[in-house]
């Protein structure tokens, strides 16, 4: 759909993704392209106004705390409650790729918390397939 974008050097992500802003940064709305290579993933956070994840390819993992795993594949839409601790990550062979939109309380746009730990990720697919 677009191109790449460039690698996350960030700490709240685990394994190798890339990363689009697709509308400017301005704090107040965003549209973003994650590119995941399988069992790279997010670490645990929370969007103070909610998230909207449309998966455009590949299939990928996504849990939120104290709730069973579930498996998103392509041209899947999840919206998250405002608040709602969770994480996805990439399962697929190829790059999983999702459109994240989120916007802003006046605020931070998300608050990245704990890692998601390999032998967590691997339980959470066992789990959600």
């Amino acid at each position: 759909m677009f191109n790449k974008g460039n690698k996350v050097e960030k700490p709240a992500y685990s394994g190798l993704p890339f990363y689009l802003n697709i509308l400017d940064d301005n704090l107040f709305a965003m549209v973003e392209q994650l590119t995941f290579p399988i069992g790279s993933r997010t670490n645990w956070h929370k969007n103070p106004c909610g998230q909207t994840i449309l998966v455009t390819k590949g299939a990928m993992i996504y849990q939120e705390e104290g709730s069973v795993p579930r498996l998103l594949l392509s041209n899947t839409v999840i919206t998250i409650k405002e608040n709602i601790n969770h994480w996805h990550g990439a399962i697929s062979e190829e790059n999983f790729c999702l459109l994240i939109t989120y916007k802003s309380n006046g605020d931070e746009l998300v608050t990245f918390t704990d890692s998601v730990s390999d032998i967590d990720f691997k339980k959470a697919l066992i789990n959600a397939k």
